[in-house]
This record gives structure tokens, C-alpha cells and sequence, in this order.
């Protein structure tokens, strides 16, 4: 199996003046990525003299974004990316949790990131790279080819370490889903700080594609015309752009026409939207997929087309499919192995949580098998399987996805009581986050919410925050989800 430099060189030999990315109306091939990937490679080991260098990417879905990453693995280091549109103060947090050795920047790089860095980094600002080349490919790579900071239950981000032999292997396993070939083209919506916006680029670039970021306000509130004008073969998202298209009337043949593939992960896809779909595009195979951070790539796949897609809808939601070869998903129930934790086992997980081995102890295990011992990765995921179909519905602890990110409740309750109310208590309640405050007097909202805003990324705002003279209680002394539920819905205190 080639690893994944290896892929991407292949097709620069290959098709070196095929498009590699179509941004903002220019076109790069690959041939001209390939030479700024060795100029940022360059750049980037001039300035830390480090082997193996840490590198902070806070560059916008941009060529000169996808250079770093491809430049980094190049000098045989690891990217730390961000979400520059993110809350400053959780961009600082890992700035100061990774400590790189060089951060490469755009004009889009929050001022106060920039003056975070020096003590930690070397600064390049990529617009700025100068033409010179790496001369030769380092002999020897770090294991990890990038991390990725996602919501952790202490209210901090926590890094998820991926190994260049998984992302590697997961490039290569899902092309027998996808068959991409140099002539499709394949979008970017999601973030560079979200894995599933990393793996778009390797998927489109390591299998020759032209990769085609989504950008701009008008585009990202209303991507079907981004798919229509930029003629996109391949689209890949969280459900709820999916929504997004279906409340703006944009699922027509005529703006969604030139997809063949959709590819749906990191939350629930529901029935209701598929219909939509494939009434108006009956040409389509959506693909809905499984997989966590901490595995790298999708662990289920369920093919779905308009003459199949009504078998995977027994349940509320989609079907997630059968495991993905190379991967052995399993159900840790009391007993019944139809019901119970999601947990993933196979060679490829993750390296675990970025400096921290008590997280990664709990949630990377041993399982023996025979003579064989393989590692699993316990999700907290819910899973139940109903006529033959594994669907996911929920999670087991407090930890929810949000139009794809994932978030904890505990981290919103917990900013909460730091803002001076100790009684705090949120809840997912139809799709969006209810928080109740038990408080005696008056709050203000807007202030709390400003200062929210600073702390916390917007799809885990609360959607209300309401006043309790007490929190209800069950039997154990503990907080009572089912009466905040009801509480939610309108009932009385």
C-alpha cells in the first residue's frame, strides 16, 4: 500500500497538468501544487531546523492550505490545523496544548493567534513562501501525520493523533466505494479543523480529482449554486448542509445535476431528506457513513440508491451499513449482541489523545481474539441493529453532535457555573442545545452570551437558556433529563 505522499506523486506523474484545484475561478494543476508543496516544504524546515517539525496550519480552505499539509508530510513532520473562523480562545488553547514549531499563516489568521505564537513557533505567512525547493524527500517520517483538536469533556479541546499508516489505509480502502477518477471533481465545505475537511483533500488529491473548496458567505449558506457553477462530481458533508439545501429549495436536478456521489457522516441522516433527494436527483448514490475522529476514516458504509435507499429506514434515522473492510465493528451490551456501545476494533485507529494517556487508556482497549490481540476504540456511541441493520442513535454519555461537531453538554454547563450560576444544566432538544440556569434572581442573557461567543464555537450556543428556581431531581439526587425534556417542551415548572 503506497503511502499517502506517494499517492499524491503518482498522479502529479501521471496527469500533471490535470486541475488539482479550482478556487475562487483559478485553476492549479498538479504540477504547479506539487512545486508549492515542495516550496512550503522548504520554507518549513529552513525555519525550525527541526526534524520532523510541528507545523500549526490557521490557513482558510485555500492552494496555499493544502501545500502546508502536503509540505509538512513532505519535510516528514506532523499539521496541527485550526478552524480560523473558530473561537479565538479555543484556537489559543491549542496553540499553547501543540506547541509547533513553526505556524504557517494567512491574512485570515486571527491577530491574536499571531501574537500567541512567537514564543512557541517560527511564523511564515504562506503568501510570502519564497521559490525555493526541498531538494530531496527526508529518509525518515514522524508516525503521526497530523492532529486534530476536537471537544473534550473538561471544556478543552482534545487532540486526536492520526498515523500517516491509517490516513494512508484510509485513502486507499474507501476508493472502492468511490472510484474517483481525474475526472471528477470533488468539493471542501467542511473546515480544515474537522477531520472529515482533512480527508477531503487527501481523497481528492491522492486519487488524481480536482478539489473544489467552498467558500465565501454566499456559497456557504447556499452551496447547491457552488456545486451548479463549479460543476462538482462528488460532494461530502454532515446531514445538515444537506437541510440547508433542502429549506433554501435548492435540491433540483438543475443546480444538483452534474453530482454523482453524496457522502453523508457525523450525525444522523434522516429519511425525510433522502426522499427529497432522490425525488429530484434519481441519478444519485449517496453513500451514509460511520466513523470517529479517533479511527480516521469511516469504520460503515451504507451504498444507498433511489430503489434501495427505503429498506436502511426502519428507525427514525438512516442505516449506517455494513463494516468497512479492515475494520470489525462491534456492540458492547448487557448481554445481547444486537444492542449496546459502538466499538470499532481494527489495525488502523488512531495514536490516541494528544498528550494525554489516562484519556487514551480508557478508551483504547485490548481485545483478544484466539492468539490475536487487536486494539478497539470504545466510541460512547449507542448502537442497535433492527431486521439485519446497524443504526447509530445517540450517545451514550453527554456528548452530542451539532450540525456535525461535536460538543459537551458538560462543556456548556461547565462554562456556565463559571459564570456564576453553579446550578447549570444543558440538554439536546431538538437538535439544538437548551441550557436551564437555576438562579433565584435575574440574568442577563445578552451578556452571557457574548461572553459565550468568545469561548464557545456557535453551534454550541444554547438556543435558550432558561430560569429555574431549582433543578428537578430523580429518585438518586441526580439532575432529571426526562422533566428538562418536558420542561423543553413547554411544560410548566
Amino acid at each position: 500500500m503506497l503511502d499517502i505522499l506517494e499517492m499524491f506523486w503518482a498522479q502529479v506523474s501521471a496527469t500533471p497538468d490535470v486541475a488539482a484545484i479550482i478556487h475562487a475561478g483559478n485553476r492549479m494543476s498538479y504540477a504547479s501544487l506539487a512545486q508549492l508543496n515542495r516550496e512550503m516544504a522548504s520554507a518549513i524546515l529552513s525555519a525550525s531546523q527541526n526534524t520532523n517539525p510541528k507545523v500549526l496550519i490557521a490557513v482558510r480552505q485555500s492552494p496555499s492550505a493544502y501545500a502546508a499539509m502536503f509540505g509538512t508530510l513532505l519535510t516528514g513532520g506532523t499539521f496541527c490545523p485550526i478552524n480560523v473562523d473558530g473561537p479565538v480562545q479555543r484556537n489559543i488553547h491549542i496553540v499553547r496544548s501543540f506547541i509547533p514549531d513553526v505556524l504557517l499563516f494567512d491574512s485570515s489568521c486571527p491577530k491574536e493567534i499571531l501574537e500567541e505564537s512567537p514564543a512557541v513557533a517560527h511564523r511564515i505567512n504562506v503568501d510570502e513562501v519564497p521559490p525555493t525547493e526541498l531538494d530531496s524527500r527526508p529518509h525518515e517520517c514522524n508516525e503521526m501525520a497530523y492532529v486534530v483538536f476536537t471537544s473534550g469533556s473538561s471544556g478543552l479541546p482534545k487532540g486526536v493523533k492520526a498515523s500517516r499508516k491509517a490516513v494512508s489505509y484510509v485513502v486507499h480502502s474507501e476508493q472502492q466505494y468511490y472510484r474517483v477518477t481525474n475526472g471528477d471533481r470533488w468539493s471542501q465545505y467542511s473546515n480544515l479543523g474537522y477531520d472529515m475537511g482533512i480527508m477531503d483533500v487527501f481523497q481528492a488529491l491522492c486519487h488524481g480529482a480536482t478539489l473544489v473548496p467552498i467558500t465565501g458567505p454566499l456559497n456557504r449558506v447556499m452551496p447547491a449554486r457552488a456545486v451548479k457553477d463549479s460543476e462538482v462530481t462528488i460532494w461530502q458533508s454532515v446531514p445538515s448542509v444537506l437541510e440547508l439545501m433542502i429549506q433554501g429549495n435548492e435540491v433540483s436536478s438543475d443546480l444538483l445535476g452534474s453530482l454523482r456521489l453524496m457522502i453523508f457522516c457525523g450525525e444522523p441522516l434522516l429519511p425525510r431528506q433522502l426522499e427529497v433527494l432522490f425525488d429530484a436527483c434519481p441519478q444519485l448514490t449517496v453513500f451514509n457513513a460511520y466513523g470517529a475522529t479517533e479511527t480516521t476514516g469511516f469504520n460503515t458504509i451504507n451504498q444507498l440508491t433511489k430503489d434501495n435507499f427505503r429498506a436502511s429506514c426502519g428507525s427514525s434515522t438512516v442505516a449506517i451499513g455494513n463494516d468497512v473492510q479492515g475494520w470489525t465493528v462491534e456492540l458492547d451490551g448487557d448481554g445481547s449482541p444486537e444492542e449496546g456501545e459502538i466499538v470499532i476494533v481494527g489495525d488502523n485507529l488512531s495514536l490516541g489523545y494528544w498528550q494525554d494517556e489516562e484519556r487514551t487508556r480508557m478508551a483504547f482497549k485490548q481485545r483478544r481474539k484466539g492468539s490475536e490481540v487487536t486494539r478497539a476504540y470504545h466510541t460512547g456511541d449507542y448502537g442497535r441493529r433492527i431486521d439485519g441493520n446497524l443504526y447509530c442513535q445517540g450517545r451514550l454519555d453527554r456528548q452530542v453532535k451539532i450540525r456535525g461537531e461535536r460538543i459537551e453538554l458538560e462543556e456548556i454547563d461547565d462554562f456556565l457555573r463559571q459564570s456564576g450560576y453553579p446550578a447549570a444544566y444543558s440538554i439536546l432538544h431538538g437538535g439544538e442545545v437548551h441550557s436551564f440556569v437555576e438562579c433565584s434572581s435575574y440574568i442577563d442573557e445578552a451578556q452571557v452570551r457574548t461572553q459565550m461567543q468568545k469561548e464557545l464555537p456557535v453551534h454550541a450556543l444554547p438556543k435558550l437558556i432558561s430560569i429555574v428556581t431549582s433543578l428537578p431531581k430523580n429518585a438518586n439526587g441526580k439532575v432529571d433529563r426526562q422533566e428538562l425534556e418536558r420542561l423543553a417542551s413547554g411544560g410548566a415548572e
